[in-house]
């Protein structure tokens, strides 16, 4: 009898999570939003600016104790289950391409919104167990099948909730079937054409970025920006700051706004504050 390991990945993974909402939580002085995004919250315009760490770290980020809970739970029930049957590297190269995969959705087929929260990488999840239902032949037990449809059901309503990010749930999704294709016993043909599916749904999503790797000028933040750049000094970061300031004039198109404000305090009559800026969770 194979001996049950304790899913030490999940709850380091579970850990990490809790130690950046307590830190989000008591660190935060004027936005809980800002100290996410210092955190490593998805962020599309400092994504641009060279932070693509962002596109994983996000998923370690959560804000709201209830969406930190929800998301815990899950992972605890479907992430141990992964873990036992893959091991652990197989189930964090499942669950961290899950995530990374919601994060290039999201940069696709959304503006410059703050995104939080394991939920792609959980839908990564949910993607390979169902193709394990599928090609296992387990979804023809009645009692199987009913579960699934439950699930499947559950997901998609949750999806028309406010403030959801359902670009990342479909892309960690089908990130999370693709990569567990290639780790499950399946015919070889299989893997080939999942193979072929995942080059050419690269090839797509590499033509998208690039066609909106650009930001609105009603999808600013300045000031937002400006307090998080100088966070960032604050915690010894300047050079790495002063890059991004560069970048962001850049992108944004500002001119030379940014780079003074790495330098010296800038006067708030001349830093626009920023409209509704769009978390999803």
């Amino acid at each position: 009898m194979n001996k049950i390991r304790n899913p030490i990945a999940t709850y380091v993974i579970l850990g990490i999570c809790v130690l950046i909402q307590m830190a989000i939580t008591f660190l935060s002085r004027e936005s809980t939003t800002e100290m996410a995004i210092l955190l490593g919250a998805y962020y599309k315009s400092f994504i641009m600016a060279g932070e693509y760490w962002r596109l994983l770290t996000c998923g370690f980020v959560h804000i709201s104790i209830f969406h930190l809970f929800m998301n815990g739970m899950s992972l605890i029930n479907i992430g141990s289950a992964y873990e036992q049957r893959f091991g652990v590297v197989r189930y964090l190269a499942i669950l961290f391409v899950s995530i990374i995969g919601g994060s290039v959705f999201s940069y696709c087929m959304q503006g410059n919104i703050v995104a939080v929260g394991l939920s792609g990488g959980l839908y990564g999840l949910m993607g390979g167990y169902i193709l394990m239902m599928i090609t296992s032949g387990m979804y023809k037990n009645p009692a199987v099948l009913s579960q699934l449809i439950r699930v499947l059901i559950i997901n998609v309503m949750i999806n028309f909730m406010p403030g959801v990010a359902v670009s990342a749930h479909l892309g960690g999704f089908i990130a999370g079937m693709i990569m567990t294709a290639f780790f499950i016993e399946v015919d070889r043909s299989f893997k080939i054409r999942m193979g072929v599916c995942a080059a050419v749904l690269c090839g797509v999503l590499g033509y998208f970025v690039i066609q909106n790797s650009t930001i609105r000028t009603d999808q600013t933040y300045l000031l937002s920006d400006y307090r998080i750049l100088s966070a960032e000094k604050q915690f010894g970061f300047s050079s790495h700051a002063y890059h991004m300031a560069v970048k962001l004039d850049k992108i944004y198109a500002t001119g030379s706004i940014y780079i003074p404000m790495t330098e010296l305090p800038v006067p708030a009559t001349i830093i626009p504050k920023p409209s509704n800026q769009r978390l999803q969770e």
